[in-house]
């Protein structure tokens, strides 16, 4: 499929080409955050998965902005495409990447001079600050190398190439369970050598990444980038909902984990770790969804096809609701199987506090789908600005304020439920939203 059929097959069909595929590659992709999580759990200790979940958040705000531009840029360079503009769209993409890689520099470096101290600073226990850091710093050397992957995969689905963007992510997935393993299980290998094993497997995704766009047999490949600072803020503008998700939601995090650490100690943030490392294969499925979507949703607003981005919204709806409530009925009916596959046989603390987690976490997969869904398709209709006050509710106000007052009533257990409550109230506000601002682009269409 070329990006120009985006505008011309049926929607089913364009929906599940490059869906279906976007679903594996995050399956397979969240397959290996879980395998990652259940070695080291079990193989290393409960210290070692609590000291992971505390330097997560670290990590993500520092994707955050890769993220950014690669979201920003796609949904530009994919409006370019549907607009006819391909000049445009290949300098813009040539840029992004450079943005991209630069980021990655200046951050190893920044990595380098203060990673230590801050974790040292933010973690008084001695012993978790020293996993956190053994953990973050091979994160830290590999960014210019890893960063580039989360791009280009964008890039590789606007150029309708979704089948080769899953096989990169697959090889990517199998090769870090594989390392995983060997370092972990088979040589016995402490934590810094799970962070080893994705930067290995994620350097050379980035290198099958870009290796198509040095010919020039697809729409996009590398040009000489050329790009204002009137685009530049553009791409960034747009993509801003995305990294500010990121921000808010490592920041959120942090704020859950020093909630989680004076109410529960250790047990409860690797609990809440457990609980995270299995709500990442649901938000991956509807990533998977959403991210493959997005080109095709802002080609056709550049071809001016309306109606065809509002049926990409009701298949979109309809999928990811779905899976949503299998999800939410399988964690509800297995707990203990899934919170026993993570902790050690021993462990029993851990175990019975993941069950009751899991149990109060769950019902909020009723609203993710659809706030995600709505968030998603306001940036690819290039209106960050609607987009961002759904991120807004999702990932920080609403949250803390559910937090501060479940935990008074609830204690460490307010902390699980209320992801459960926050989740209803942003879906309230992105039902209203979503409404005006669907109204709005009928409008501007008719």
């Amino acid at each position: 499929m070329t990006e120009r059929q985006f505008a011309t097959l049926p929607i089913k069909k364009v929906f599940f080409y490059l869906t279906i595929p976007s679903i594996l590659s995050m399956v397979f992709s969240s397959v290996y955050m879980m395998a990652d999580g259940i070695f080291v759990g079990r193989f290393i200790g409960s210290q070692a998965l609590a000291a992971v979940n505390l330097v997560m958040p670290i990590m993500t705000i520092v994707l955050a902005l890769p993220n950014m531009v690669a979201v920003g840029s796609s949904v530009k360079v994919s409006t370019a495409l549907g607009e006819g503009a391909v000049e445009k769209a290949k300098r813009l993409f040539s840029a992004s990447v450079l943005m991209v890689v630069g980021t990655g520099l200046v951050f190893t470096l920044l990595g380098i001079l203060f990673l230590k101290p801050l974790i040292y600073m933010a973690i008084q226990d001695a012993a978790l600050a020293a996993f956190a850091y053994d953990y973050a710093r091979f994160f830290v050397y590999g960014l210019p190398f890893i960063m580039p992957l989360f791009a280009m995969d964008n890039f590789l689905r606007v150029c309708g190439k979704a089948k080769y963007s899953m096989c990169v992510n697959v090889v990517v997935s199998v090769l870090n369970i594989a390392l995983d393993w060997f370092f972990i299980v088979r040589l016995g290998l402490g934590i810094e050598f799970s962070a080893i094993s994705s930067v290995i497997s994620m350097m050379l995704g980035s290198v099958f990444c870009f290796a198509p766009f040095f010919t020039k047999k697809m729409t996009l490949h590398f040009a000489k980038p050329q790009i204002s600072a009137k685009e530049v803020v553009g791409i960034l503008y747009n993509g801003s909902s995305e990294f500010f998700s990121g921000v808010a939601g490592s920041f959120l995090a942090t704020v859950i984990n020093g909630f989680l650490l004076a109410l529960g100690g250790a047990t409860a943030v690797a609990s809440y770790g457990i609980v995270m490392y299995i709500d990442t294969l649901l938000v991956g499925v509807l990533y998977g969804v959403l991210d493959a979507i997005q080109p095709a949703v802002s080609y056709n607003l550049g071809a001016k096809e309306i109606g065809r981005t509002f049926s990409f919204f009701k298949i979109s709806s309809i999928t990811t609701a779905a899976v949503s409530l299998v999800c939410m009925v399988g964690i509800l009916a297995f707990p203990d199987v899934l919170a026993g596959i993570f902790a050690k046989g021993g462990d029993k603390e851990v175990t019975e506090m993941t069950i009751a987690a899991l149990i109060l976490f769950a019902p909020s997969y009723l609203f993710t789908w659809y706030n995600m869904v709505t968030s998603a398709f306001l940036t690819a209709m290039d209106r960050p600005k609607e987009s961002m006050r759904i991120m807004a509710f999702r990932a920080i106000l609403f949250p803390l304020l559910c937090l501060v007052l479940l935990t008074l009533f609830m204690g460490v257990y307010g902390v699980f439920f209320a992801a459960t409550l926050s989740g209803g109230l942003t879906f309230i506000a992105a039902v209203v939203i979503w409404n005006k601002s669907a109204r709005q682009l009928r409008g501007v269409s008719g």
